[in-house]
């Protein structure tokens, strides 16, 4: 999960306004006024669905993305591949909770 902040124009505040854009994966999961608090969530039952697509295709790319990293940076590619093993079903784990947790 990431969060990323921005303007936007708030309906409750009526003015804009810096807003807290959090994401699950690739795709926009909820936005809160950082101002009154206002709060939006996207609901797991319509999130879900494009977060499987969106994880499979992150999946799929996956091999792809690895190798452009191994040819272009091989030895920091080889000292950062164990971590990076460790963390993924953390990330993945987390992303999932996040969307079942609406």
């Amino acid at each position: 999960m990431s969060v990323e902040l921005t303007d936007l124009h708030c309906e409750t505040c009526d003015r804009v306004t810096e807003h807290e854009l959090e994401y699950t994966g690739r795709l926009l999961d909820s936005v809160r006024c950082t101002v009154c608090g206002a709060h939006l969530e996207v609901p797991a039952r319509d999130m879900l669905p494009s977060y499987l697509a969106d994880l499979e295709q992150r999946v799929v790319s996956k091999p792809g993305r690895m190798l452009r990293r191994a040819l272009r940076d091989p030895l920091g590619f080889v000292r950062q591949l164990p971590g990076a093993m460790v963390r993924q079903p953390a990330k993945i784990f987390g992303e999932l909770r996040s969307v079942f947790r609406h």
